[in-house]
């Protein structure tokens, strides 16, 4: 097998360059060319156990999320993915699927990987369970768009309650007193953070709480579904509803479409980080749209800045959401 020795002979160059060109550093173009030849004609690999022995760094950062499928989930992955390798840092992603023993499982093996830091949404851990799959390892670790309370990190999340009470603002306008919401699990950070915006806009407009208009499940498409089962089902029917996901939107919708039910005509409907699927309709579905990309680059360059030296108090930071279209509709 080559050796990094190996290629700088070939490449007619010192090993300490080549292994600057490993690390993302610049070097000269012609000894990059050089270099890039010599690693292609030796079929040199590099042994990151034994790199990682020697510098005590992987250059991997482990992410922890519930789900990759959504586009919420993939565009933040793929803002900070971006980040992280411009850095010359890798991404070892793990999903957990909202199962809390598969979320402490996954969590405990990233750390045993090795990985320099963590990006991690969570979901159903406390602040005494991360203390336990994380002791005798200090790693830096930032929070994103839901927050263990207690945990001394950097966290980066979205205005949820703010959005919320925009959206259910926005329908009252529109004249709707009957506004239901379907919300994620109550354990769900953002979930209750979406569910205390919508309670407090119902305060500040004056209009009557009913429990029978509020639905709490799994983050998934079956929510949404039966959601709409139940709420049609009611002697007194909404006229709007506030879904506060997009895979609840989207099984919403579609129960409705399915009973022949016009929306917003016969029923208003108020999404969530479905930006894609609601401009389509006609008119466009009116949604509310987390600022992805800003959230999966803060993430990253919050993250690199604790490796690279920063040792300041942990920050907490907020970024606000956008309802689209801009004018009701």
């Amino acid at each position: 097998m080559a050796t990094i020795k190996d290629v700088a002979k070939l490449a007619g160059v010192s090993p300490s360059t080549i292994s600057k060109y490993m690390n993302g550093g610049n070097v000269r173009e012609e000894n990059a060319e050089a270099i890039r030849s010599a690693i292609v004609a030796l079929d040199y690999r590099v042994n990151p156990f034994a790199r990682n022995l020697k510098t005590q760094r992987s250059r991997s950062i482990g992410v922890l999320l519930p789900d990759i499928t959504a586009p919420f989930f993939g565009n933040v992955m793929t803002a900070l993915d971006k980040v992280l390798r411009e850095h010359g840092y890798h991404s070892l992603i793990s999903c957990y699927g909202s199962n809390h023993g598969l979320e402490r499982d996954n969590l405990r093996f990233l750390i045993s990987t090795g990985v320099d830091g963590l990006i991690y949404m969570p979901e159903n851990l406390s602040v005494e369970e991360f203390f336990e799959l994380t002791a005798n390892c200090s790693i830096p670790t930032v929070q994103i768009d839901r927050s263990i309370q207690g945990l001394p990190c950097d966290t980066v999340l979205s205005d949820n309650a703010d959005a919320a009470h925009a959206a259910i603002t926005r329908l009252a306008a529109q004249g709707h007193k009957r506004i239901a919401i379907i919300t994620g699990p109550k354990v769900v950070f953002s979930a209750k953070e979406r569910l205390v915006g919508y309670l407090r806009a119902l305060s500040d407009l004056g209009i009557l709480y009913d429990d029978q208009l509020v639905i709490s499940g799994q983050n998934d498409f079956a929510t949404g579904y039966r959601g709409f089962e139940d709420l049609m089902q009611l002697s007194d029917r909404p006229t709007a509803v506030f879904t506060t996901n997009y895979d609840i939107t989207i099984g919403f919708i579609t129960a409705a479409r399915e009973r022949g039910l016009l929306i917003p005509q016969d029923i208003a409907v108020f999404g969530f980080d479905c930006l894609d699927i609601c401009t389509m309709m006609k008119p466009p579905l009116p949604v509310v749209h987390q600022p992805e990309q800003e959230i999966g680059q803060l993430a990253a360059r919050y993250l690199i800045e604790r490796l690279t030296g920063f040792d300041g108090p942990p920050r907490t930071t907020r970024l606000c959401s956008s309802i689209e279209p801009k004018e009701s509709v």
